[in-house]
This record gives structure tokens, C-alpha cells and sequence, in this order.
């Protein structure tokens, strides 16, 4: 009998920026590493600012931790693809 739609994927690759260069490697890392550094740098102070002040800024002390969740989903995994040659999630 059938089960309907099964499947065994167990891990995604990353393929990053196709048509890169492997000399480019450090310098797109090193880029997105500083993106990352300063989006969580720039999202404390918010996120500081916002919390001392008035809890009337519910909403966009929301909006700085999804960006702080979001960024620490995705940048770091993209970032291991071209340090540390790891595309698998």
C-alpha cells in the first residue's frame, strides 16, 4: 500500500554564490563576517536603548530579535562554507 509523499533528505548543501572564484573565498567571508559583527553590534544598542526607555517599543524590540535570530540562523552556516569548506546544513 502506498504512504503518500515520503522523503529521506537528511541534509541540504549550500551552494553559496555559484561562478565564485576560490580566490574570493576569503574576501566574501570576511565581508559577511563583518556584516554579522556589526548587525549584532548595531541590534544591542537598539535593543538596549529600546529596553531602558518605555516599554512602548514592544514592537520594535520584536523586530531586533527576529533580525538578531535571523541573522544567527543564516550567516554564520554561510559563512562556515567558505572557511571551513562545510555546505551542509
Amino acid at each position: 500500500m502506498s504512504v503518500g509523499n515520503v522523503s529521506f533528505t537528511k541534509d541540504f548543501v549550500i551552494s553559496g554564490f555559484p561562478g565564485l572564484q576560490p580566490h574570493y573565498y576569503g574576501f566574501v567571508s570576511a565581508l559577511l563576517f563583518f556584516v554579522y559583527v556589526f548587525t549584532l553590534v548595531g541590534n544591542a544598542v537598539f535593543f538596549t536603548l529600546f529596553v531602558t526607555t518605555k516599554p512602548v517599543y514592544c514592537f520594535i524590540i520584536n523586530l531586533v530579535v527576529c533580525d538578531v535570530l535571523f541573522s544567527t540562523t543564516t550567516l554564520p552556516k554561510i559563512i562556515s562554507r567558505y572557511w571551513f569548506q562545510d555546505g551542509t546544513i
